[in-house]
């Protein structure tokens, strides 16, 4: 298929959104190589960022253009995807947001343009998925970016108690501080005979270590975010 007619939006020409352009929108926004053509009205209402970036560029529409898009940066198309369908829900019987990788996408956006009762929504989601190592990862990397300190603190408990290993390909993502609160997880007083031992105990060779209680896991505000 050729790219200018896939879905994804990251590449190619710029282009129409295939859902979100609306005839009878009012403004147009580009988001990467995709162009949505929407109601302001829905944006302004949630977000008072948005409302003072469309009078700003009301303003300058004798410069730019009138068929000038709003060209945002740094966003991902498939944040403003997620966030635009919940303003046009193609089933409105069905609860919103039901996908983690949704949640993932808009909480970005939402936090970026303060729109708190739509990121009071993403984090809820976030926060009661059962996940898994990976997803853990994430989310501790996009609370760095987000400088979500909250967050960053309730995923890395949750990696804490995960039985999965954090490999050092992991660590890369992580962090420096993020890994370091991580390799603490273990005390060193051997199981079998208490002496110290970073490793396995060579007293007894005891393989077993004692895991520390979540109330030890030293997390720390300072310089968390490195």
């Amino acid at each position: 298929m050729d790219v200018d007619n896939s879905l994804d939006y990251s590449q190619g020409e710029v282009r129409n959104h295939h859902r979100f352009y609306l005839a009878r929108g009012d403004v147009v926004i580009q988001v990467e190589k995709a162009l949505f053509k929407i109601h302001r009205h829905f944006l302004a209402q949630y977000s008072p960022a948005l409302e003072g970036l469309f009078e700003l560029f009301d303003n300058q529409v004798e410069t730019r253009g009138e068929k000038d898009p709003v060209i945002v940066e740094g966003d991902s198309y498939r944040g403003w995807e997620t966030l635009l369908g919940l303003f046009y829900r193609e089933n409105h019987m069905e609860a919103p947001l039901t996908s983690w990788d949704d949640a993932m996408a808009l909480l970005p956006i939402a936090h970026k343009y303060c729109m708190e009762p739509i990121e009071s929504s993403a984090l809820g989601r976030i926060k009661q998925e059962k996940k898994s190592k990976y997803q853990l990862i994430d989310v501790i990397c996009i609370s760095k970016k987000l400088d979500m300190f909250h967050l960053f603190a309730a995923a890395l408990c949750e990696l804490w108690k995960a039985p999965e290993l954090v490999y050092y390909e992991d660590t890369e993502k992580l962090g420096p501080a993020a890994t370091y609160m991580i390799a603490t997880r273990y005390a060193t007083d051997c199981l079998g005979c208490g002496k110290r031992s970073p490793a396995v105990c060579q007293h007894c060779k005891q393989k077993r270590r004692v895991i520390r209680p979540i109330s030890q896991l030293p997390i720390r505000e300072t310089n968390w975010r490195i």
